[in-house]
C-alpha cells in the first residue's frame, strides 16, 4: 500500500488531461457519426498522451420507445492531428455510459463504456480502452481469475470509477451480488476496489454486506438454499424455531472459513432470547481438516460429508440451557434442544 501512495502522491496531472465535460448535441454532430448510429455521449480529454483535448463519442442504435441501444461503437478525434479511431464494441444494452479517467496513471485518460445487461442478474457489460500510438487496445477487467470478473466470479451489477484520493487518479469500485438457488434471492453485495498496478488490476479492498432479512419460521422442514442438504426436526419445531442461514464472505465472524452458517434458534418473544437450539456448518474438506486441532476444542461435530462438492457438514449444540430451567421458558428450550445422533437422523443430503 505504500507504493501505491507513492505513486498517487507522485503524480502530477495537467489541467488539459480530463475536462469530463459532456458536448451538447450540436457540438456533437459536428463530428461525423458511424453510419446508421446516433450520438449517445460525447466527451472531451485527452487520451492520446499529447497534453490536448481529443473528442470521445459514444454511438449506438436507438430502439424506438426503449432504453435499449445496439451496435455500441466509440469514435475518436485527436484534437492535434484531427485523425480518428473507431472502437466496436459489438455489444449492445440498457442506458450506456461513457467516462473517461486515468486508471493506468500514465498522464492520459482511459475510455470506459457501461451498460445494463437487462437480464434477471442485474449485471453489467463494462470495456475499457487505451490509446497507443494511434491504436486502442482493450484493458482487462477486474477479477481475481483470468476467465472472470470480480472477487465472486459471476460478473458486476456495478463497476464504476472512483477518485479514491480525490487527486485525478480513479481506481474501479465494483459491486457483486450473492444469491441463492434463483437470482432474485439476494443475500447480500459484495464491494471490492481495484487499483491497474503492472498491467493488471490489483485488489485493493473487499467487503460484504449481507441483506437484512426476515428469520424463516420452522414449518415441517428446512432445505438449505446454497449447501444442499435438507432438515428434518421433530414436530415440537414447528413454530418454535426461526431460522438464519448465511453464506459466502463473512457467513461467521468467528470461523471465516465456513461457505454457510445455518443457526436454528429459539423463537424466543425477545430478540435477545433467541439462543441457538443447533448449529450447522458447511466447510471445504481442506478447510475443515485445518480446523481440527487436536489440541484444541473441536469447532463442531461431523455430521455428513458430500464428495461431489468436497464439503463437510458440522453441527454445534448448545453445552448448557441459556435460561433458567426451572422456567417455563427454560423447559420448552431444554425440549427443542436435539442429541448429536437425533441431529444426524434429521439431515438429508439432496440434489441441487
Amino acid at each position: 500500500m505504500n507504493n501505491w501512495n507513492k505513486i498517487v502522491t507522485g503524480t502530477v496531472l495537467t489541467s488539459v488531461l480530463f475536462t469530463g465535460q459532456a458536448l451538447t448535441a450540436d457540438a456533437a454532430s459536428t463530428s461525423s457519426a458511424p453510419k446508421n448510429l446516433q450520438v449517445l455521449s460525447q466527451k472531451t480529454a485527452d487520451v492520446t498522451g499529447d497534453n490536448k483535448a481529443d473528442m470521445i463519442a459514444l454511438y449506438g442504435k436507438k430502439e424506438k420507445n426503449s432504453p435499449y441501444v445496439s451496435d455500441l461503437t466509440v469514435k475518436v478525434t485527436d484534437g492535434q492531428t484531427k485523425k480518428s479511431v473507431t472502437i466496436d464494441l459489438k455489444d449492445s444494452g440498457y442506458e450506456p455510459k461513457l467516462s473517461v479517467q486515468d486508471f493506468t496513471y500514465d498522464k492520459k485518460g482511459e475510455i470506459m463504456v457501461s451498460a445494463d445487461t437487462g437480464g434477471s442478474g442485474g449485471y453489467t457489460t463494462n470495456y475499457i480502452y487505451t490509446l497507443k500510438n494511434g491504436k486502442a487496445e482493450k484493458l482487462s477487467l477486474p477479477g481475481l481469475d483470468k476467465n472472470k470478473a470480480g472477487v465472486l466470479g459471476g460478473g458486476f451489477v456495478q463497476l464504476k470509477p472512483i477518485d479514491n484520493n480525490k487527486n485525478g487518479l480513479y481506481v474501479l469500485e465494483g459491486t457483486e451480488r450473492l444469491t441463492g438457488d434463483y437470482n432474485a434471492d439476494v443475500r447480500g453485495y459484495l464491494q471490492s476496489k481495484w487499483k491497474w498496478s503492472q498491467n493488471k488490476w490489483e485488489l485493493m479492498s473487499a467487503h460484504f454486506e449481507p441483506t437484512k432479512t426476515e428469520k424463516q419460521v420452522y414449518q415441517g422442514s428446512f432445505k438449505s438454499h446454497d449447501s444442499a442438504y435438507a432438515f428434518l426436526a421433530p414436530k415440537s419445531w414447528n413454530g418454535n424455531i426461526l431460522i438464519d442461514e448465511r453464506t459466502g464472505p463473512n457467513a461467521d465472524p468467528y470461523l471465516p472459513e465456513a461457505k454457510s452458517v445455518t443457526s436454528f434458534q429459539f423463537n424466543a418473544s425477545k430478540t435477545e432470547d433467541q439462543a441457538a437450539v443447533v448449529v450447522i456448518y458447511a466447510f471445504d474438506k481442506n478447510d475443515w481438516k485445518k480446523l481440527n486441532n487436536p489440541d484444541e476444542p473441536p469447532v463442531g461435530y461431523e455430521i455428513a460429508q458430500d464428495p461431489a462438492t468436497n464439503t463437510v457438514y458440522a453441527a454445534a449444540l448448545p453445552q448448557d440451557s441459556v435460561f433458567d430451567p426451572a422456567t417455563d421458558q427454560g423447559k420448552k428450550f431444554l425440549s427443542l434442544v436435539m442429541t448429536l445422533d437425533e441431529v444426524k437422523k434429521a439431515f438429508v443430503l439432496v440434489k441441487r
